[in-house]
């Protein structure tokens, strides 16, 4: 009968008779090998049984139904076992280790323990040093690296547990989050009474007076649109106005239009030969420029783009150039060149060169004279009015005075309002350039009134003298020789000497 092999469970005798049996010290070692991999495995196990029930310990689970109170449940003992069985698959391991786990079970608190918490014990002290020293400096370059310091070693210290809700207190004069355990952020509220109260002017009778007037306003008209059906609003009246006022002011829309507000086309047409002839009887602006934008706004509202709304705001732009309101005049262009582009117009040509010229006169569009060209219609730049503003921008642009004088004077319709912007410089460029010229000759002021488009000698000797030019009145001539040693200028204040 052969020898039987010992059981696995029976770990002294097997390696007692291992030991007696093996001749050669490999089966020592393997045997000792086998020890050292069993009580790891036990301390392994151990150290998880004991985590899972501080885990258990701090999370207080609720009771087990039937269990012993005041008594753990079993978890922690199934779980170790259930350990130890993976660690050695099967019965045999399972009794070695824990064999092996009761002799290591005085050192199993020692391996388990935390190593966070020493970290953050060791930051919590080193936390309350560099308190210490921050209350104790007042160096501000030293207390600013401390709290440097102490801002990044701030995540490293313990949290200060939760405390539970209070009921809300009044807020006192400071705040304090406790982010550490030795260490307190506070931060201080400013007061209220300390804030500075609003300006006497935000709270005078005027500015009271205004607010109340802008709430009268808005709940007057929520208020008539609600009770009178007359005032019905413009879409709900189909479209058209019901008004039948010629004059009427000018009030930005805050709400919907209401029918009875606005003017049908025909009451609009009315007004507007009505503006014509008050401005050629009595020239006034102001209440043109007014009642022309409240009938482009009665005409907008309508969705009006005829023939009526290109005569409204043709009438506008040439009033604003007369009256050298320049950025009504392109408020005005852009909406003609749209109205042009859908329904064309015997006069798309005069206001395409108002806006050439338009572009040179002013400093800060003039780059983009190009591009204003390009907008230009093709079948319009061979136009008269379109030529002759682009040999303006041109004579400009280069400083050719003498062809700009030819072409002021010729300038078609209201071209010259514009040009007048231009005037000036190119008059100037002109005294300069005739000084340079005869200097040290006398400079007739014939030829000089001539060379800067005036209309006789006197007016050339003002002009001369007011840019700083010296002038003999009673030989009629510039003195080119005095006055190229002097700066020669826009015209001076009135007041100032001509020889200065």
């Amino acid at each position: 009968m052969g020898s039987r092999r010992p059981p696995a469970g029976d770990n002294a005798s097997s390696d007692s008779s291992a030991s007696r049996d093996s001749p050669s010290s490999s089966s020592d070692d393997e045997s000792s090998k086998r020890k050292r991999k069993l009580a790891k495995a036990a301390a392994k196990a151990a150290a998880a049984t004991t985590k899972r029930r501080r885990s258990a310990d701090s999370a207080s689970p609720a009771p087990v139904p039937g269990a012993a109170a005041g008594k753990r449940p079993a978890a922690g003992a199934a779980g170790s076992a259930a350990d130890a069985n993976e660690t050695r698959g099967g019965a045999a391991g399972s009794a070695s280790a824990a064999g092996a786990g009761q002799a290591a079970a005085p050192a199993a608190p020692t391996a388990a323990a935390d190593p966070l918490a020493a970290k953050r014990a060791k930051a919590d002290a080193l936390m309350a040093k560099l308190t210490a020293k921050l209350e104790a400096t007042s160096n501000p370059a030293k207390r600013l690296a401390l709290q440097d310091k102490m801002l990044k070693l701030l995540p490293k210290c313990t949290p200060q547990p939760t405390p539970p809700a209070k009921p809300k207190a009044a807020a006192g004069p400071t705040v304090s989050h406790g982010l550490g355990a030795g260490f307190q952020f506070k931060l201080a509220r400013t007061p209220k009474a300390a804030f500075a109260p609003p300006p006497a002017a935000l709270q005078g009778p005027e500015e009271l007076a205004r607010r109340r007037q802008r709430q009268q306003r808005f709940a007057g008209s929520g208020a008539a649109e609600e009770d009178d059906e007359a005032d019905a609003v413009l879409t709900a009246a189909g479209g058209v106005g019901t008004s039948a006022a010629l004059e009427k002011e000018y009030l930005r829309l805050t709400s919907l239009p209401r029918a009875a507000d606005v003017r049908p086309p025909h009451v609009l047409a009315a007004a507007l030969k009505l503006v014509k002839s008050k401005w050629l009887s009595a020239p006034d602006y102001h209440s043109a420029s007014e009642q022309l934008k409240a009938i482009r706004q009665d005409l907008t509202v309508q969705h009006v783009r005829d023939g009526l709304a290109v005569d409204a705001y043709e009438t506008a732009g040439r009033l604003a150039l007369e009256a050298d309101d320049l950025a009504e005049f392109r408020r005005c262009h852009a909406v003609l060149r749209q109205l042009y582009a859908e329904l064309g117009g015997a006069n798309a040509a005069e206001f395409e060169a108002y806006g050439l010229l338009y572009t040179q006169a002013n400093a800060a569009a003039r780059n983009t004279l190009s591009l204003e060209l390009s907008r230009v219609p093709p079948h319009l730049l061979g136009h008269p009015f379109v030529r002759h503003a682009m040999e303006v921008c041109a004579a400009a642009r280069s400083g050719n005075y003498a062809r700009f004088v030819s072409l002021y004077d010729g300038a078609p319709r209201m071209s010259p309002y514009i040009m007048d912007r231009l005037l000036g410089r190119m008059r100037l460029l002109a005294l300069n350039s005739s000084v340079a010229a005869f200097r040290p000759m006398p400079l007739p002021l014939s030829y000089l009134a001539e060379q800067m488009g005036l209309e006789g000698e006197e007016e050339a000797a003002e002009l001369a003298e007011q840019h700083g030019a010296v002038v003999d009145r009673a030989a009629g001539v510039l003195d080119t020789r005095t006055s190229s040693t002097r700066p020669l200028g826009p015209p001076r204040p009135p007041g100032e000497g001509a020889a200065g």
